[in-house]
């Protein structure tokens, strides 16, 4: 693949500041000093007509008065002179901008006419912009600060993208003393060009990034953005926080940058079968983060828990059963090399406890006999403090069994704080991904065995639609129009149907029955097995397919009859008929073997 087109904002030579100055508490002065202060090798050039000098260099009134060639634009004016400045961007050919001031449409009709005006001019002068209403750009390993940000970010194999400003200038805060580092900062703000799409294809292709969180409020493209999330994830993890899954949160969400809210689950099925994996909350995109950058990887769901206490294995027990993570028991092989070491009394189970008073050898022992075990595809080791176990002692014993046997994923969880804190620097210098509660650890190789899973799906592109065929929108027309015609607010099963066909989407066939004799012709003709449902408006009904039953109503002799002598038996206690319901012909559809 050749360069992004964003590689010029990503990896700028040059650097204009649009509103720099000496006041202490403006966010032109912020973002001055922290470009000056990140040791950007390039020449930075500071632009506002009240200063002849700033920092000892040489101030500019505008950008046509720098002779040489600038790359990105930094811009911390007032709103209203942004799109001028776009303009003389695009005259002096300076096609990256960086917009952070607001009022570009987060609220009335006349900052949305403004938000308009900026985009003609950067449309009118081929400028890509980031923002406006955004905090800036961050690239650690390029020494770049564009941001008005307090903490200073350190250098990694992450890069976020964020709609939230905030949310950047926490993580940015937390980074360091968490032992995390990124290849990027980006602030998207509004979106008005600059959008997820975008900066996931230039990440996906970033040398320095081995990992893309994003945290997204709303999405202007969605057809980008789940696109560039298949393409990102071929290569690289992609983890993704969003908010506003409630009517709540939504609405704060739209007011904040002005994006479109859709379906949730709509956004959860596309985002699974993009690759993607999706946290639910700021501390699980952490840990996700921490264990997908670490260039860990599952092959399954099969985890291996190891402690020293038996109710931290159940705290992570629980939290598997959750999240739907097996804890298969040990195979016989490894029962038998355990033996030989531990205590009489280990648990002889998954978790495999290994009892409070185990020594590093015990916990080198059953490390190495999980990882050798194929039953499983990651091993948790934990540890609670006790006076007879040495915290540091066992996570040196961990660090070398681990180097020496890297077959699968070991993920660690020391318990406590005073007496663990040296271990858990210690696993965490050495690779070892470490946590400090059994749930979020639990949580992490979740995170592997769903990126392992949604990767799966996303090969199973589906095919192009057949010939190419239009949809037929006047049938699909006429078919709702009749459903609101009856007073209905719902489509039938049939209907249903025969508008997704209507859109070249596959989908199973149903036919109609009258009586016994046609659903007998009907599903000799379908295939077995078939589901059978009334076909009534008034019907809430499961369907009924080979194989398994559920409580309906009482359907006429005839139709009981041919039931009886193709279908099991239903359940006791059936729920008895409606008189309100009257009898229709039942649709019988073709269903997977697996209903």
């Amino acid at each position: 693949m050749g360069p992004s087109p964003l590689h010029p904002m990503l990896n700028p030579r040059s650097v204009a500041v649009f509103g720099a100055s000496h006041a202490s508490d403006s966010v032109g002065a912020k973002v001055y000093a922290n470009l000056l202060k990140a040791g950007f090798e390039g020449p930075i050039h500071p632009i506002n007509p009240k200063h002849k000098t700033l920092n000892g260099k040489p101030c500019f009134a505008s950008l046509a008065d720098i002779k040489s060639h600038v790359d990105l634009a930094v811009i911390a004016t007032p709103a209203h002179t942004v799109p001028e400045i776009i303009r003389q961007c695009g005259e002096a050919g300076t096609k990256n901008a960086i917009v952070l001031s607001a009022g570009f449409g987060e609220g009335g009709t006349a900052q949305k006419d403004l938000g308009d005006k900026l985009k003609d001019a950067a449309n009118r002068g081929g400028v890509r912009l980031l923002g406006p209403n955004c905090v800036g750009l961050v690239r650690p390993w390029l020494g770049l600060d564009a941001t008005f940000l307090k903490a200073t970010t350190p250098k990694g194999g992450l890069a976020l993208v964020s709609q939230s400003g905030a949310l950047c200038s926490a993580i940015s805060d937390w980074a360091e003393p968490n032992q995390l580092g990124f290849s990027a900062l980006v602030s998207l703000g509004n979106a008005l060009d600059i959008g997820f799409g975008d900066a996931v294809d230039a990440l996906a292709i970033d040398p320095k990034t081995n990992a893309i969180l994003l945290y997204v409020e709303g999405l202007r493209d969605a057809s980008s953005f789940i696109s560039a999330v298949r393409r990102a994830t071929r290569t690289k993890p992609v983890v993704v926080l969003k908010v506003g899954r409630h009517s709540q949160s939504s609405k704060a969400a739209q007011t904040h940058t002005g994006a479109l809210m859709g379906s949730d689950d709509v956004f959860d099925a596309a985002l699974t079968r993009a690759g993607a994996v999706r946290v639910d909350t700021f501390g699980q995109l952490f840990a996700a983060a921490e264990i997908l950058s670490a260039n860990k990887r599952a092959h399954g769901n099969r985890l291996a828990i190891i402690t020293n206490g038996g109710g931290a294995g159940v705290l992570a027990a629980d939290r598997a059963g959750d999240l739907n993570v097996d804890l298969p028991p040990p195979s016989e092989t490894t029962l038998k090399a355990l033996d030989k070491q531990l205590p009489k009394y280990w648990s002889r189970s998954n978790p495999i406890d290994i009892l409070g008073d185990a020594k590093p050898a015990d916990y080198k022992a059953a490390i190495a006999a999980a990882m050798d075990d194929p039953a499983f595809d990651g091993v948790l080791v934990m540890l609670t403090p006790q006076a007879m176990t040495d915290a540091t002692e066992v996570a040196l014993e961990i660090t070398e069994t681990v180097t020496k046997q890297a077959k699968k994923p070991v993920l660690a969880c020391w318990m406590g704080e005073s007496s663990v804190s040296e271990g858990r620097k210690h696993l965490s210098s050495n690779g070892i991904p470490d946590f400090t509660t059994p749930e979020r650890s639990v949580e992490a190789f979740s995170y592997l065995a769903q990126h392992h899973l949604n990767r799966q799906l996303a090969l199973e592109a589906p095919g192009p639609l057949p010939n190419g065929a239009p949809p037929d929108l006047d049938g699909v027309r006429l078919i709702i129009r009749a459903a609101l015609m009856d007073g209905r607010s719902m489509l039938s099963d049939i209907e249903s149907k025969a508008v997704l066909r209507a859109f070249g989407i596959p989908v199973n066939l149903t036919l109609e029955a009258a009586e016994a004799k046609d659903a007998l012709v009907a599903a000799e003709t379908l295939g077995f097995p078939v589901a059978m449902k009334i076909n009534s408006p008034r019907s809430r009904i499961n369907p009924i397919s080979a194989g398994s039953a559920s409580a309906f109503p009482q359907p006429p002799n005839s139709i009981k009859a041919f039931m009886k002598s193709s279908l099991p038996p239903a359940p006791p206690n059936p729920t008895p008929k409606s008189a309100a319901s009257p009898s229709k012909p039942w649709p019988i559809s073709k269903t997977p073997a697996s209903l």
